[in-house]
């Protein structure tokens, strides 16, 4: 933290000295009010360089989950700044996830680390702001699970066969509670997407994830057992679709893998959104 406060101060030494550029006649030239090839610069806050420095330091490792921040009189000396600044800087990191603060006397700031919460929260946000369908929301989910698939076959098999057939086990052993096994399904997706190796696909998937679970839910909620016995055939069909898609990753066939998912999330598409409908507004469902 003494590296940081350095660095911060410097920083803000930097800020406050004032120099003086001569224009160019060309540039001084262009009317008022032109769009030119000058650009507004903002002059970042004492605390947000504070809160950046601190945010960096999560980030890199240095400060962990459940690290508690010094008290506010040591990141006073430590930054040479006033107590307000150091408390904006905190409220910053709040208002990121970053920290969490507890008010009263065994109170302090404790460093919560990234997490896909973050994210899956900031999506569900946006896309209800938006509007957005819950068949659009089945449609991205289309358009990335398959090459997912393909690229665990391709990529991934060895580690993948094992934990997938695990999984599968779980999911027959819970065929008659029709509410757990449609979690444990959402489950088998995330798992695949998280296996594909690719950082970034899985992080697309993980924002959509508490939206997909609570809407697969949801329809649950409303589906009408008319008919159990269909119900119970519908679901082991689809099982055995995910038996599949293990055997064609086991084979490392990346190409039927692509394709097997692919046709296992449009049929498992048009069953699930009848029951939700295709033009309902996707809901935080909190």
């Amino acid at each position: 933290m003494v590296m940081l406060a350095k660095l911060v101060a410097f920083r803000l030494t930097a800020l406050s000295i004032t120099k003086e550029f001569k224009l160019s006649n060309g540039f001084v030239a262009i009317p008022v009010g032109s769009r030119s090839n000058a650009v507004a610069v903002r002059v970042p806050k004492t605390a947000e360089l504070v809160a950046k420095q601190i945010r960096n330091a999560i980030i890199r490792g240095d400060l962990s989950d459940g690290d508690t921040l010094p008290a506010e009189s040591h990141l006073i000396a430590e930054f040479e700044v006033s107590r307000p600044t150091i408390r904006e800087a905190v409220r910053i990191l709040e208002s990121e996830g970053l920290v969490t603060v507890a008010r009263g006397a065994r109170g302090g700031a404790r460093i919560s680390s990234p997490n896909y919460e973050m994210i899956e929260r900031a999506a569900g946000i946006i896309l209800q702001s938006q509007r957005v369908a819950i068949g659009d929301l089945y449609e991205m989910r289309t358009l990335i699970e398959p090459p997912a698939a393909r690229l665990v076959a391709e990529r991934n098999s060895e580690l993948a066969v094992p934990i997938l057939r695990r999984f599968i086990e779980d999911e027959m052993s819970l065929m008659t509670d029709r509410f757990a096994v449609t979690m444990k399904i959402a489950e088998f997706h995330r798992l695949l997407m998280e296996l594909s190796g690719n950082k970034t696909l899985n992080v697309f998937s993980q924002a959509l994830r508490g939206l997909v679970e609570g809407h697969l839910a949801l329809a649950q909620r409303r589906r009408q057992e008319t008919d159990p016995e269909f119900s119970q055939k519908q679901l082991r069909f689809g099982l055995k679709s995910h038996s599949r898609l293990v055997d064609l990753i086991e084979a490392k066939d990346g190409d039927a893998a692509e394709a097997h998912w692919k046709e296992h999330m449009e049929a498992a598409g048009r069953v699930w959104l009848s029951q939700v409908g295709p033009a309902s507004l996707v809901d935080l469902l909190d």
